[in-house]
């Protein structure tokens, strides 16, 4: 049986201390290195299999806990696009850093809101050698968000006048708080739908969330996208009801068409959700909080990630090696 070596890793960053698990291959290093990009909420270090698959594959990686989340300190809420693009930095300089990593051969893999910042961190960190994305949008975070609430509430059955409403106080949310009204009054005034069975569907649900939501709403990636140097493999799954999946492929094709970015690819698994997993119950796919359940990884999604990042990062182990 497989058995990858895990280690709690600590790293700095605005005055936060960053925990989380560092995991290599059990032979001598050096190795090449990954560096996991959460997506939106709390957590981070929980990466599933996921290490465990990397590490059998030759790579190090490190999955670490948001700021106030599990062990690391600060608050996630508080945090602009750019200060998680710094983050994410400050974490690829940490694991550059260990003497069992090869230092030019870190990537990033952004899940969801991580693709966003895992765009941001390698526009302006060119020591990044390699990007992936999953389910990482295209487009705005306003426009993705509006999407996600039209088709996943409707996916939950709610009605049209709940969609309706549900986007009525996002958008009171964001304009107000961006406008410098004080989020826990712009909460407050909306207490008549807190109960609301689709209320907990939306980015705001607290003072604080209302406030990350409404600090973040008009990140776009295009520009991110168009300074991009390094390797970009984006993966979508086509019954993604959290991020419009054809816009965001036409968009960051089209911007990297446009700056002559030499090394892109974009795979869309048919018939796989948000988390690029396939539905596995029986009659009409059942969908809870956006995701299909029960359901299983797409056939191909690992074998598509761990081959992509062997052709670009080199191996120290010649089982390992790419062709």
């Amino acid at each position: 049986m497989f058995e990858p070596l895990t280690v709690e890793f600590s790293f700095e960053d605005d005055g936060n201390k960053l925990v989380g698990d560092f995991v290599r291959p059990p032979w001598p290093g050096p190795y090449p290195a990954v560096v996991f990009v959460e997506g939106s909420g709390p957590g981070g270090r929980d990466q599933g299999s996921w290490q465990t698959r990397l590490a059998a594959a030759g790579f190090a990686s490190l999955a670490y806990d948001k700021p106030g989340s599990g062990a690391s300190t600060g608050d996630w809420t508080r945090q602009t696009m750019a200060d998680r693009a710094a983050e994410t930095m400050a974490a690829v300089r940490a694991v550059r850093s260990r003497e069992d990593v090869l230092s030019g051969a870190v990537a990033l893999i952004g899940g969801s809101q991580g693709g966003w910042v895992a765009h941001l961190a390698a526009s302006a960190d060119d020591t990044i050698a390699a990007v992936v994305t999953v389910s990482g949008p295209g487009v705005s975070v306003r426009v993705q968000e509006e999407y996600r609430l039209r088709h996943q509430l409707a996916a939950e059955g709610f009605s049209g006048a709940d969609i309706r409403q549900a986007l009525v106080l996002l958008r009171d949310q964001i304009q107000r708080v961006q406008s410098g009204d004080d989020p826990a009054r712009v909460h407050a005034e909306q207490a008549h739908w807190h109960h609301a069975p689709w209320y907990p569907a939306l980015a705001g649900t607290t003072p604080e969330s209302i406030a990350f939501i409404a600090g973040i709403a008009d990140y776009d990636p295009a520009a991110a996208l168009a300074a991009l140097h390094c390797p970009l493999l984006a993966i979508f799954g086509a019954d993604d009801l959290l991020v419009p999946v054809e816009a965001s492929v036409r968009a960051i094709s089209s911007t990297l068409d446009e700056v002559g970015h030499a090394d892109h690819t974009t795979v869309v698994f048919p018939g796989a959700d948000h988390s690029i997993r396939v539905y596995t119950g029986e009659g009409p796919p059942q969908v809870r909080e956006g995701r299909y359940t029960p359901a299983e990884r797409a056939p191909g999604f690992d074998e598509l990630i761990v081959t992509w990042l062997r052709r670009r990062l080199p191996a120290t182990d010649p089982r390992y090696a790419s062709p």
